[in-house]
């Protein structure tokens, strides 16, 4: 899917220009354009561009108050600070504003095109951080598995003027079709580019979200020919993939109530679940599976992560002291409930081992001590994956985040300290210090530095200005000090980066 871009620029020539270069890109189309701030202003508000590629010059509003606006407004947009002086007066109040780059008049092709590039890949990033935060959220939400208020008004933000619809696979494993349970991920990507594909083509603005296993969610933000839509859907599917369908309006994303109970009332009537094939000899395990995965579950739902340790511990107890045969029939049924609650929540940072695996290897643990050595680890790696989870579910929760926020706000403030910041996400400081190191791999000073650095980068590619206005530019006071840290860290001095590029 394109990435949409925003040109306000108010010489003529010029906008024809990039408009023509940008309609050479795969990966970009322009969807507006404005000669001057304040109507640039109003076309981002209206559009909700990808990017804006605005001139720094402009009358009524010019580009750094037209970037002070967004910035303030907390608007999710990239954009480009078009210029033709490089001397950049402004590169201080650009750089604060959340410029990502800089594009110098005259400019080529290749500088166009590079520039461009470098959007895109910002753009998938964030795309994918985005999608990656929705479905935790719907998952939050309409499975009932973490809920507050914070939560839920973060789910209203993100999904702000949309309408929801659930579509469930009737039958991933139809007669006639030689699918196995290894199939599952090929068969999910093929009905989700399906479906993706026949929204848009609707023109609907639409994004298909994976909710579970064997269901989907649709988030519209424009009308769909309701009748026809579900009937293409239903019909591309089964003759693409031989697979059955079916979908329902959930409702409006404004009434979260509303979609918990609409989404509820659904399951409650289906009469025929998925087939999943089953493994032969785990057949006559399936009760005592679903038993402690609805156990581990409940712990989960209520949120107290320390009983769901506690409940670990236990188990790992029990496996260490029943005979070798018997704790590794307690480990298995444990560690395939913890994949299929992995599958749900989709917590896997990877494809899961097929169960085939999993029996493989905990059948070729020697003793009971190993059993229980695997297992703690098996837990520890799901704990560890669903406090990740959490956290992006509800970012108001994640401290790192958040500091990471407040630093890129404040980074060229003199009196920026660790203190300072924890003060603001109120943490102990030396709390936030250990914390910060081992979620970021780097001290906050180092962070810091690597920030300003970053951005002294753009301003050495792009401007002309002098190394210690720069240095100063981007919050360092001493020039020595800047080229020491700069050369440390990318291998080369400062002159030698302007040369280079």
């Amino acid at each position: 899917m394109k990435g949409t871009v925003l040109i306000v620029e108010d010489q003529p020539n010029f906008r024809e220009g990039l408009k023509f270069m940008i309609s050479q890109s795969r990966n970009w189309i322009v969807i507006g354009e404005a000669e001057t701030g304040e109507e640039g202003w109003q076309k981002a508000l209206e559009l909700k561009p990808d990017l804006i590629l605005m001139d720094i010059h402009m009358p009524v509003m010019n580009g750094i108050e037209l970037a002070e606006r967004i910035h303030s407004h907390g608007m999710d947009t990239l954009f480009i600070i078009i210029t033709g002086f490089q001397d950049f007066q402004y590169a201080q109040s650009a750089i604060r504003y959340g410029a990502m780059d800089f594009l110098l008049k005259p400019c080529s092709d290749e500088d166009i095109s590079g520039i461009l590039g470098s959007a895109s890949k910002k753009l998938q990033a964030k795309r994918k951080e985005q999608q990656t935060t929705r479905e935790h959220l719907l998952r939050s939400i309409l499975l009932k598995y973490q809920m507050n208020q914070e939560l839920t008004s973060h789910f209203l933000r993100m999904f702000e003027g949309c309408r929801l619809w659930l579509v469930t696979i009737t039958d991933y494993f139809p007669e006639g079709k030689n699918y196995g349970a290894d199939d599952l991920y090929v068969l999910q990507y093929g009905i989700y580019n399906i479906l993706q594909e026949l929204a848009l083509s609707e023109d609907a603005d639409a994004k298909l979200l994976i909710l579970k296993e064997d269901q989907f969610i649709l988030s519209v933000s424009s009308d769909l020919e309701t009748a026809c839509w579900r009937e293409n859907a239903e019909l591309a599917v089964r003759e693409y993939l031989g697979i059955a369908i079916e979908s329902i309006p959930l409702g409006s994303t404004s009434d979260v109530n509303g979609l918990m109970s609409a989404y509820a009332d659904y399951n409650e009537q289906r009469v025929h679940a998925p087939t999943v094939p089953q493994i032969a000899d785990r057949s006559s395990k399936h009760q005592a599976v679903e038993a402690v995965k609805n156990e581990i579950m409940s712990l989960i739902i209520s949120g107290d992560l320390q009983a769901l340790h506690d409940y670990f511990e236990k188990v790992g107890g029990q496996a260490g002291s029943l005979p070798l045969t018997d704790g590794k029939i307690l480990v298995i049924n444990h560690s395939l409930a913890l994949d299929q609650i992995s599958e749900v929540l989709g917590l896997f940072s990877h494809q899961s081992k097929p169960a085939e695996a999993l029996l493989q290897t905990i059948d070729q643990i020697p003793g009971t001590m190993e059993l229980k050595s695997w297992f703690k680890s098996d837990c520890q790696d799901f704990e560890t994956r669903l406090d990740r989870w959490k956290q992006q579910a509800n970012p108001y929760v994640n401290s790192i985040q958040q500091a990471i926020d407040y630093i890129e706000e404040h980074y060229l403030d003199s009196d920026l300290s660790i203190k300072q910041v924890a003060e603001n996400i109120h943490l102990n400081p030396s709390y936030l210090s250990t914390l910060f190191k081992k979620e970021t791999g780097e001290t906050f000073t180092g962070y810091v530095n690597k920030l300003k650095l970053q951005k002294a980068q753009v301003l050495l590619r792009n401007t002309d200005m002098k190394i210690s206005e720069i240095c100063q530019t981007v919050g360092f006071e001493d020039s020595t000090y800047f080229s020491s840290v700069f050369k440390k860290h990318f291998q080369i001095s400062p002159s030698e980066f302007r040369q280079n590029h």
